[in-house]
């Protein structure tokens, strides 16, 4: 069996403010290149970026660009894609898609000198128009999802994987879904071997390998400490998938296919899945140790290869790979980072700014033109507008990745001569309070709790934290606009007051696992 190890960096990440930047990218992204240098110089892995990851590394650390560089010129290191802003292709048009996938490859060529043969899918997001963009930037690979693959139809209506969709599909628009109800045999063909036959599509237009959450998410969790994901349970679960069928040619497993950022640090893990909100981006002193190990334990079973070996050098399968529209990566839906408060203000306004354009780009130079698109695509940012705000995971967007998608839309309108915002039926208030208020309830509930029976020490923070409450629920400054868009400074002021008082009562629990 040969192994795959896909690192998914990516700075337009959730709670990473600029100003933490280098230090993710000398933390995580550098102490991989080096942890594999010096330990494994002959050991193939893929590192993956979004044009926007690469640009600020160009910035801000060019010497551990230049780590990056030597890598890939030695082989060891396969550059895959990504489009520019991490946008979720299947929520937009496919000429946006388009626009942002052709920007990542203006800033490899700019910065590594190539154009990847690889591309990574945002959230694994899928509709049937997605390989197209993939083809039309000069792609040949593109990852995929098992999970995805195995809860989807046939064109007539009956399921991929009768056995599997049985027991895992759900109509649940859960935004993550790791109950594995079906006991997956170790030697299931369609992760260890590429597809070269996507529905719709010539056969080897593209080709596509697929990782999955059986392995991939407990890899996560186990470089996360995580009780229960011990690095026996995770070499246990790669030898059960590493499993063959007798007289088969030898295949491929994709081990490690998440984000880069869980190597070196603990991105938002801690939040996401631990309940600790104040606890993103800090430096994970074992990183380096457990993937030393884990490379070494695995170099035992078999060599690791590149992503674009494994979609190449494999025998592919016969079956046609079929993918339900809207389906992505964690057993959720593309449109579940659609409908997030954020993403709903957002659209409408976007709307506009792509019909201006369209009205107008026949009166604009290209240059200006393609401005416009590059703007209006990073405004399209994933990570801006997640996660969700629910009653079961009450967290909410963080101010700088929703900056950063305001930021790029108003220069995107101002670019095309303005909209008729007057089109617009959103509510500021209604998109704050929608985010704001469950957090808001649990903290001041739990305030009210320490002031009934705390320490000193405690009331006093939790009388602090009520006053900054009852502070950012305080909307009349917006009551008093007729604007329909939400200003950054507006929710950034109340958000930032809702996460002091959130440290200062301890935290609450923002999702239960």
């Amino acid at each position: 069996m040969k192994y795959v190890m896909i690192f998914h960096a990516n700075l337009n990440y959730a709670y990473l403010n600029p100003d933490k930047y280098e230090f993710v990218i000398r933390n995580s992204y550098e102490l991989t290149f080096d942890t594999m240098a010096e330990n494994f110089p002959n050991t193939k892995y893929v590192f993956e970026a979004s044009g926007y990851t690469i640009e600020q590394m160009a910035l801000l650390t060019p010497d551990v660009l230049e780590k990056l560089k030597k890598a890939i010129a030695n082989g060891t290191c396969e550059f895959m894609g990504s489009p520019y802003a991490h946008p979720m292709l299947p929520n937009f048009p496919q000429e946006d898609g388009t626009w942002a996938i052709k920007f990542s490859n203006d800033i490899f060529k700019k910065y590594l000198g190539i154009t990847p043969k690889s591309f990574w899918n945002p959230e694994c997001g899928w509709r049937s128009y997605v390989p197209q963009q993939v083809i039309d930037n000069g792609f040949r690979n593109l990852i995929g999802d098992f999970e995805a693959y195995s809860r989807s139809r046939l064109k007539n209506g009956q399921p991929v994987r009768p056995e599997i969709f049985e027991k895992e599909y759900s109509d649940d628009p859960a935004f993550y879904s790791f109950d594995f109800k079906y006991d997956l045999e170790g030697s299931e063909r369609a992760i260890h071997f590429p597809f070269n036959k996507i529905e719709g599509y010539e056969t080897d237009s593209l080709r596509m390998f697929l990782r999955t959450d059986r392995v991939c998410q407990f890899a996560v969790r186990h470089f996360m400490g995580m009780e229960g994901y011990s690095f026996e349970k995770y070499m246990d679960l790669i030898k059960k998938y590493s499993q063959q069928k007798p007289g088969e040619p030898e295949g491929a497993l994709v081990i490690f296919a998440d984000d880069a950022e869980y190597i070196g640090t603990n991105g938002w893990f801690r939040l996401k899945y631990q309940n600790k909100p104040d606890n993103v981006f800090e430096k994970t002193p074992e990183s380096p140790e457990k993937l030393i190990r884990l490379v070494k334990e695995v170099e035992k079973l078999g060599e690791f290869i590149t992503y674009d070996e494994a979609c190449n050098k494999l025998q592919p399968l016969d079956d046609i790979l079929n993918v339900d529209d809207d389906n992505a990566w964690h057993g959720a839906r593309a449109s579940t980072w659609a409908s997030t408060p954020m993403a709903r203000i957002l659209r409408p306004w976007q709307d506009l700014v792509r019909e201006k354009l369209h009205e107008v780009k026949n009166t604009l130079d290209d240059a200006t033109v393609e401005k416009v698109w590059y703007h209006l695509t990073n405004s399209y940012n994933s990570d801006g507008q997640w996660p969700p705000t629910l009653p079961d995971a009450p967290h909410i967007i963080y101010p700088f990745n929703y900056q950063y998608c305001f930021e790029n839309l108003l220069a995107a309108e101002l670019l095309v001569g303005g909209v008729d915002r007057n089109k617009l039926t959103s509510s500021p208030i209604d998109t704050m309070k929608e985010i704001l208020t469950i957090q808001q309830d649990l903290i001041l509930n739990k305030a009210d709790t320490l002031l009934a029976s705390g320490t000193d020490d405690e009331k006093a923070a939790a009388k602090h934290a009520k006053v900054l409450i009852e502070k950012s629920r305080n909307l009349d400054s917006v009551s008093l606009s007729s604007d329909k868009i939400l200003y950054p400074a507006e929710y950034t002021i109340r958000a930032n007051m809702l996460i002091e008082a959130r440290r200062l009562v301890g935290g609450v629990v923002l999702e239960r696992n």
